[in-house]
């Protein structure tokens, strides 16, 4: 019996999909390298979870002011040639970061630079990889697709951490500067990708079926119900990633240089846990966000609960831990993937760039927001108050999805 699904396996033989994959795998690789080399250094110099929530505003808010640009222009322009465009800038915005690291608050305009760059990249390669297969492929596609984005993110972020522990910020930059020069080459060899186009196509006719097009999403309920679960997600990361350096820290007592090591290989075994589960259990996109929510909001307040009665201390305090980060990783992929199923099928192949990109703009706004709010809410409420009322917050969202899911029968 494979491992992987047959159904994995039949998209992954389409030579094209797998070199779009390999791309994108290695293109999240090498941002992991530079994201950890960022909070690390700004976490190390300021030990404030503001300075985290600063350099965590410079990779959400490029998405917030360019998406609706990048989202346009992948519905318009060759999608292969966006994507290695892209890949290109951000590889020598690297090699600008390289030079200025050891000065951290003027490696973050760069940072903002980067993530400008690869705000063009996700909905490119989003669409590209609907584009790539049959409609009855779209849920394996998805779930490739974004177990491409979070394992590439994790599995850097694990390797990123443990390069970092042993040879510093320096050697993490150059090893991310080598991953997106293979990405840059490997864009080359990918076939042209460009968007279906309507008969008596013009960009303001474009533009006016775009405009169109979204009047009769947001008209569709079931629509802008993952539309909401896709970007509250993205919100979700950014305030667990603003407070994580400072909780294992002050709260876990793993400093900044080995709290990465410990953390990423949990949360991955948790997004595998939730890629098996959503393809094994047959439930609808409904029930498994309904799921993935009330398994978030469970996790947080007994995490929060344990801490707060002082039930386990020590390096005991490690186990309870290892399991949260397991279950959020879980949750989290769950939702993802159930939402972003939802709007490949219902929205049109010739706007999903469009969708995807606006989705990003919400993501990031939410990510621009919560990152600061996460500071905030922790000098107000503490790390422990904050995990008891997040997990009663999510409790009770997972309880009103389930009730909309069962009202609007999805």
């Amino acid at each position: 019996m494979s491992l992987i699904p047959k159904s994995y396996l039949s998209v992954l033989k389409d030579r094209d999909f797998f070199l779009l994959t390999c791309v994108i795998f290695i293109g999240q690789f090498a941002s992991a390298f530079l994201m950890l080399a960022l909070v690390v250094s700004v976490f190390a110099e300021t030990k404030s979870n503001f300075g985290v929530s600063g350099v965590i505003a410079s990779f959400t808010v490029p998405g917030f002011l360019l998406m609706a640009i990048a989202g346009l222009a992948a519905d318009i322009f060759d999608r292969k040639k966006i994507i290695l465009l892209a890949n290109t800038i951000i590889t020598l915005v690297v090699l600008l970061i390289l030079f200025s690291i050891e000065t951290v608050y003027a490696s973050i305009p760069l940072s903002f630079l980067y993530f400008a760059g690869n705000v063009f990249f996700y909905p490119a390669s989003a669409a590209a990889s609907a584009q790539l297969v049959k409609k009855k492929q779209l849920l394996a596609a998805n779930s490739i697709y974004i177990f491409t984005l979070s394992g590439g993110i994790i599995l850097g972020l694990f390797l990123a951490a443990v390069i970092h522990f042993f040879l510093g910020n320096r050697a993490t930059l150059v090893i991310c500067e080598i991953l997106l020069i293979a990405a840059a080459v490997l864009s080359v060899f990918l076939p042209p990708l460009i968007p279906r186009k309507i008969k008596n196509y013009s960009v303001s006719k474009t533009l006016s079926d775009i405009w169109s097009a979204f009047i009769y999403i947001f008209n569709q309920k079931l629509i802008w119900f993952f539309f909401l679960i896709f970007a509250l997600m993205q919100g979700i990361i950014a305030f667990g990633v603003t407070l994580a350096p400072g909780f294992f820290d002050e709260v876990v007592g793993l400093s900044i240089n080995k709290s990465p090591i410990f953390i990423f290989p949990f949360i991955g075994f948790g997004v595998l846990l939730g890629l098996i589960f959503v393809h094994n259990w047959k439930l609808q996109e409904g029930q498994i966000v309904t799921v993935g929510i009330g398994t978030l909001g469970f996790a947080t307040l007994v995490l929060g609960l344990i801490l707060r009665l002082n039930a386990i201390s020590g390096r005991l305090l490690l186990v309870p831990v290892g399991v949260f980060l397991v279950l959020l990783g879980f949750a989290v992929i769950d939702c993802i993937i159930a939402s972003r199923t939802v709007m490949q099928k219902k929205v049109s192949h010739h706007y999903q760039g469009t969708v995807f990109g606006a989705n990003i703009i919400l993501s990031s706004f939410l990510g621009a927001t919560m990152a600061p709010s996460a500071a905030v809410f922790e000098v107000l409420l503490g790390y422990v108050n904050v995990l008891i009322f997040s997990g009663l917050g999510f409790l009770a969202l997972s309880a009103l999805f389930s009730r909309f899911s069962l009202r609007w029968k999805f």
